[in-house]
């Protein structure tokens, strides 16, 4: 049996075997379809809710006052007894699943990454290099050598998200109060000059009066 693999990641995070249905057996599902039936007709049945948060409540309400202590048509027994008896692992014990998708980009010239029909920016040193893309629910998330670089919130198609601290040096805000302006802080095209000869003047000045002898 192949499973989605999101799917088998979560069942394998939570520690429970999923089990398939036999194909053209409709009595086997039953079983599960029964459970949607039970809350459709029983807990919601007639019932108007002005937001998911008073749904939510008054469902949690119904599982703990009504689906829970009545006598189930296949154990005969209560919920809450038979799950007292069980050996389940508390959710509690561990940080909710974490859906992820991770995928990985090159950093355009321009300092974005382009994922799911938008552009979102990184910090501009990291112009031509590979980063991986980590997709959330709501957010993408940036990495570089398994640190955190970036950190957007998913825009529309063809939207381009920029961060100005990831241009930070490239772009000038403004000349100083003495009418110069300060150097970028970094430039990704600018590499060491090197050692520098120093020669001594006299020899500069030579050079310019022989020229002008023979000029003469």
């Amino acid at each position: 049996m192949l499973w989605h693999p999101l799917f088998e990641d979560f069942a394998r995070y939570y520690g429970f075997t999923p089990r398939a249905c036999q194909p053209y057996r409709a009595r086997t599902k039953g079983k599960v379809e029964n459970g949607v039936k039970y809350v459709k007709r029983n807990a919601l049945a007639g019932r108007r809710f002005g937001s998911w948060e008073a749904l939510n409540a008054w469902l949690e309400r119904w599982s703990i006052e009504v689906a829970d202590l009545r006598i189930h048509g296949t154990t005969h027994e209560r919920p809450i007894d038979r799950f007292a008896r069980e050996q389940l692992t508390p959710l509690g014990a561990r940080p909710p699943y974490h859906y992820e998708r991770v995928q990985t980009r090159r950093v355009a010239n321009d300092a974005l990454v382009s994922v799911g029909a938008a552009r979102y920016s990184v910090p501009v040193e990291l112009v031509g290099q590979t980063v991986s893309v980590h997709e959330g629910i709501g957010h993408y998330e940036f990495f570089h050598h398994q640190q955190l670089i970036a950190r957007h919130q998913k825009a529309a198609r063809h939207s381009v998200v920029m961060e100005p601290n990831h241009y930070a040096g490239l772009l000038r805000t403004g000349g100083n109060k003495s009418g110069g302006t300060s150097p970028p802080r970094f430039d990704p095209y600018f590499a060491g000059l090197g050692e520098v000869m120093v020669r001594d003047l006299k020899l500069y000045e030579l050079v310019s009066q022989s020229e002008g002898g023979e000029a003469r």
